[in-house]
């Protein structure tokens, strides 16, 4: 069984398959991440920018199931939207656009809509091109929303025993995914433990809650910003319990 079907999609990486095709990992608002194998798409200059990593692009393809309900794609044509071309001018900007990449494809599911993720991703890729947010603040604000929208994001309304809204200091459990404030903490020397003082809180309650339009549109100084990184990256390392080389390739680029 055959079909024809026509999606825009971010192409997230690109795999060499024989001597003249490629493979690409493409997320879609509608599908969730995909593959769709490019016939001659190493040799063919049709097919180049739009297929290319980095690319949001309108993809044609056919998408053939097999007897086992599997589905593969192959695509047919393919046109450029938006292509980032700033991003790989510049090879901490390519590190940092890779280990996106790398969360979007350890995180995502095929068949799941995706909507509000290609949203982030997709603005994600623009502010850096651009160069309108510090990278190191960008990064922190898309892996940690990332996760809040795929369903991960913690209770931060306030002391999950007292209901206390905020204090001077806080304490934020990996574990639990909760807020516990000084009084309620029983083992605040717990490496599960950080403390989030009262800005650094109302940081991570904005990157987690807030709609799409302000997301992106503030400044934190040099000092939260290194707070925040902790927080974020301690945050991912603790739900996906995987390490990502693109990151540790980014962090030696800066």
């Amino acid at each position: 069984m055959m079909r024809m079907t026509t999606l825009k999609g971010l192409v997230l990486k690109e795999s060499d398959s024989g001597e003249s095709s490629k493979s690409i990992c493409v997320l879609t608002a509608e599908q969730g991440v995909i593959y769709i194998y490019v016939r001659g798409g190493k040799k063919s200059s049709k097919t180049t920018s739009a297929t290319q990593a980095f690319s949001y692009s309108t993809l044609c393809f056919e998408e053939k199931k097999n007897a086992n309900g599997q589905v593969s794609r192959y695509l047919n044509s393919s046109e450029p939207v938006k292509l980032f071309y700033n991003i790989r001018l510049d090879a901490a900007k390519v590190a940092l656009a890779s280990y996106f990449s790398e969360l979007l494809i350890y995180t995502g599911t095929e068949g799941e809509e995706s909507n509000e993720v290609l949203r982030l991703a997709l603005n994600s890729l623009y502010f850096l091109d651009e160069g309108k947010m510090d990278s190191d603040l960008l990064k922190c604000v898309f892996e940690f929303r990332l996760l809040c929208e795929i369903g991960m994001r913690p209770k931060l309304v306030g002391c999950a025993f007292c209901y206390k809204y905020e204090a001077e200091k806080m304490y934020f459990n990996f574990l639990e995914d909760r807020l516990e404030c000084v009084d309620c903490c029983t083992n605040p020397e717990s490496t599960n433990m950080m403390v989030l003082d009262k800005q650094l809180l109302h940081i991570v309650r904005f990157i987690a809650l807030v709609e799409y339009e302000r997301l992106f549109y503030f400044k934190v100084s040099e000092r939260y910003t290194k707070k925040l990184n902790e927080f974020t990256e301690r945050y991912v390392k603790y739900h996906l319990k995987h390490s990502f080389g693109s990151l540790d390739f980014y962090k030696m680029l800066k």
